[in-house]
């Protein structure tokens, strides 16, 4: 039965990415000098002399294992390669990026996701995403070629990594985060099922804090967990078509403090009621032990951070589901994107045991395992993860699509009330910021959303 769970798992994965995706190819500019072809570097067997290959990502406990675990893997089988592998927070990691690829020092890179939020045909006078400045600036290796790109999802190589035609780099996987986990002790104690609808979770929510715990934790002093999985789950839950809602803002059929968007400010200022009261003050890192911990019935996260729950106590009982909306979807289904992409900066000198490393990525045995232990839902066909949480979302994966932060691109130079999501309830005097409720808010992100327009050329 896990068997066939998973391979809907992939299947629906598959599909959805193939059906939502959109390449970047047809919007951008061609690169200012594409790489030929016929000069890529062979996968073949490179020099053994000893070599340190530098790595860069972001801070998440779970990857940074699973990518330690790969790499000694890899200097088992080939004893002259070593790692230096530097980390910084998520919200930094831009900037480290920026400056390894300028100064040079780097050879594998990761990328927090794929190559999205790229201009779309009713967009204006928006700077290009940073990954296509890389390409255009020829940091990224063309590896279109490589023999071991014919192992991963067709769908995933077309959507998440190929620009012009060519392909500059390999996702591990893809990941829902428009949703919380929960403690399912707490839940049968207090006779609670998965809810369906928003009137379900308000309850739920209600009834804990009636009974005097706190319904919800999340890691809001990174910010992030809250402004990028928190408002993606509840714009996702109230907007179902994520293009249109876009294209509405820019062409000004729809507003930000308009009546259904005031129906997902007012839905944020619920959830805000329902956190820990010290939430923007607790780490990333430390809210999978709050939750544990029975601090809190749920978490605020992405189903990436399930090896963080079962690190601190491998016999805790929980469950992960999506922001629910009006209409009973039970099971609601999973948003999200394709996760933790690597990359070859392409005037390393050691690009050919990049490219080994790469290889020897592409196999299933070294895949199955390192896919297994990020959490994500394999892009690699005929790999079945073995994470039971990732098994057990099959029924919530049956028609996944990339996440309202995927589709939302906005205009340069907009003003801090509507950067990023445009919903960034950080700024709520209840959060630590400075404005008095969500109207306000709204009104501000409007505001600076209109002027946002009338610059863009």
């Amino acid at each position: 039965m896990k068997k066939f769970l998973a391979i809907l798992t992939i299947l629906a994965l598959m599909l959805g990415m193939a059906a939502c995706g959109a390449a970047p190819a047809e919007n951008s500019a061609s690169p200012s000098a594409p790489q030929d072809p016929s000069q890529n570097p062979s996968s073949g067997e490179p020099t053994a002399e000893p070599v340190t290959l530098r790595m860069i990502t972001w801070v998440q406990e779970s990857n940074e294992q699973a990518i330690a675990n790969l790499n000694a893997a890899f200097t088992a089988k080939y004893p002259n390669v070593t790692f230096v592998v530097d980390t910084v927070g998520a919200n930094d990691y831009p900037t480290l990026l920026n400056s390894r690829i300028t100064a040079g020092d780097v050879d594998i890179l990761t990328y927090i996701s794929a190559f999205d939020t790229y201009p779309q045909d009713f967009t204006r006078g928006v700077d290009k995403p940073a990954w296509e400045t890389f390409i255009l600036g020829g940091s990224y290796l063309d590896i279109t070629d490589q023999p071991f790109i014919a192992n991963w999802d067709p769908g995933m190589i077309n959507n998440a990594v190929s620009y012009k035609g060519r392909v500059y780099g390999l996702d591990m996987g893809a990941v829902g985060y428009n949703g919380v986990f929960y403690n399912k002790t707490m839940f049968e104690e207090h006779g609670f099922e998965e809810p369906g609808t928003w009137a379900e979770f308000e309850t739920i929510c209600n009834t804990l804090k009636a009974k005097g715990i706190t319904p919800i934790t999340v890691g809001g002093k990174d910010q992030w967990p809250l402004t990028s999985v928190g408002v993606s789950g509840i714009v996702g839950a109230c907007e179902k078509d994520f293009t249109a809602f876009a294209k509405g803002l820019w062409e000004g059929t729809r507003k930000l403090n308009d009546e259904q968007s005031m129906k997902i400010w007012n839905r944020f200022e619920q959830l805000v009621g329902w956190l820990e009261p010290n939430a923007m003050a607790i780490s990333y890192g430390d809210a999978p032990g709050r939750l544990v911990a029975g601090k809190a019935a749920m978490m605020i996260d992405g189903t990436w951070n399930s090896s963080a729950i079962e690190a601190l106590d491998p016999n805790f009982k929980y469950g992960y589901f999506p922001f629910p909306g009006d209409v009973d979807g039970n099971p609601n289904q999973l948003q999200g994107k394709y996760d933790m992409q690597f990359n070859i900066y392409a005037k390393s000198p050691n690009v050919e045991w990049a490219l080994k490393y790469f290889e020897f990525l592409s196999q299933k045995e070294n895949y199955g395992p390192f896919v297994s232990a990020l959490g994500f839902f394999p892009t690699m066909p005929g790999v079945e993860s073995t994470n039971a949480f990732v098994n057990s979302l099959a029924d919530k994966n049956v028609a996944f699509m990339p996440s309202w932060e995927k589709n939302i691109v906005f205009p340069k130079g907009v003003g801090q009330y509507a950067t990023g999501q445009l919903f960034n309830i950080n700024h709520l005097k209840a959060l630590g910021g400075s404005v008095e409720n969500v109207k306000a808010l709204a009104d501000l992100a409007q505001q600076d959303w209109d002027a946002g327009l009338a610059a863009a050329k």
